[in-house]
């Protein structure tokens, strides 16, 4: 299973589970994240999500989505009828269920989380625990982010915080939709300062979420569609890169390049990278020297820089140190 199709699993099942009236295939379609494409692929593709989630034990229910009219079913899945019966994961499905558990245990659904995890840990072979997926896929934010968020939605309330971007500035939401888009969650909603729609990454939230006390004060457009707005987020095409790796590691980057043989220190490796990712090479320590892009070069070596220039400052602050 694609860590897109589990992303977009993960977000069908908090739609589904959220919702007090039975959802059209409609509104699943505008509103939950992962579904384009043509009429009849949405629809195949709805159609094997339901029954991946009926086998790992989810009850969705079917019923007439107009109590007056039944030529339309409308979907839920009623929280008490929830079952684990989870079977062998890959290591990303795995990821993706920890990060789902550490959402319900941090109190959005109290000990539910807690539960699954230890349900899960019993599952021989899983490796699932308290600490599970810290290396893997972990939350970019503290849950008060993901609760207070999640409440304002449901009760209709403005919220207020500061949000880096990389400027500093202080914004005021009408949130409309919550939603796990590549492994990052997003909130999206009216911009009351700049009275418009905007999309805002929870990892970029750099203060307390202030929730106003009035309820019900906006509501979300009837046309309003989440996944118009992630949409927007698609990365940018990779860009060719050219490196030398040390002979004998980084080999995760190996596999996704053509290497070649330089002498008996270093190979020579040509892979495709996000710009945006270029973060991600830092993992490769010293193992790995970049040539090309240029711009690419530039960035990594001023992360580099700011990286060593921080862990020198705490080595400088470290209680018990020589210095002041």
């Amino acid at each position: 299973m694609t860590d897109q199709k589990t992303e977009r699993l993960l977000n069908l099942t908090m739609a589904l589970l959220a919702t007090s009236r039975f959802l059209s295939k409609s509104e699943i379609f505008r509103n939950v994240a992962g579904y384009s494409g043509s009429t009849e692929a949405i629809e195949r593709m709805f159609e094997r999500d339901k029954d991946d989630l009926r086998e790992i034990g989810l009850v969705i229910e079917v019923a007439p989505f107009d109590e007056l009219f039944d030529d339309e079913v409308g979907y839920r899945i009623r929280s008490e009828s929830y079952a684990l019966n989870i079977g062998h994961l890959t290591p990303s499905e795995r990821s993706y269920a920890s990060l789902a558990a550490t959402l319900w245990r941090n109190r959005m659904l109290h000990s539910s989380g807690h539960h699954a995890l230890l349900k899960l840990s019993a599952i021989e072979g899983n490796g699932f625990g308290d600490d599970y997926g810290s290396g893997l896929i972990t939350l970019e934010n503290d849950s008060p982010h993901l609760e207070v968020l999640w409440s304002a939605i449901e009760n209709r309330t403005l919220v207020h915080f500061s949000y880096s971007n990389p400027e500093t500035s202080n914004r005021s939401l009408a949130p409309y939709g919550l939603s796990l888009w590549h492994g990052i969650w997003y909130v999206v909603g009216m911009d009351v300062i700049k009275n418009d729609i905007r999309v805002f990454r929870l990892s970029r939230i750099v203060s307390s979420i202030d929730s106003d006390p009035i309820k019900g004060s906006f509501d979300i457009p009837k046309d309003f569609a989440m996944k118009d707005y992630l949409v927007m987020l698609q990365e940018r095409p990779p860009v060719l890169c050219h490196a030398l790796i040390r002979v004998g590691r980084c080999n995760t980057l190996r596999m996704q390049g053509v290497v070649e043989s330089v002498d008996a220190e270093w190979d020579r490796i040509e892979f495709a990278h996000q710009e945006e990712k270029v973060s991600e090479l830092l993992w490769f320590g010293g193992d790995l020297i970049l040539q090309t892009p240029e711009p690419m070069r530039e960035a990594l070596i001023t992360l580099l820089k700011a990286k060593l220039a921080t862990r020198n400052s705490s080595e400088i602050r470290s209680p018990g140190g020589d210095h002041e």
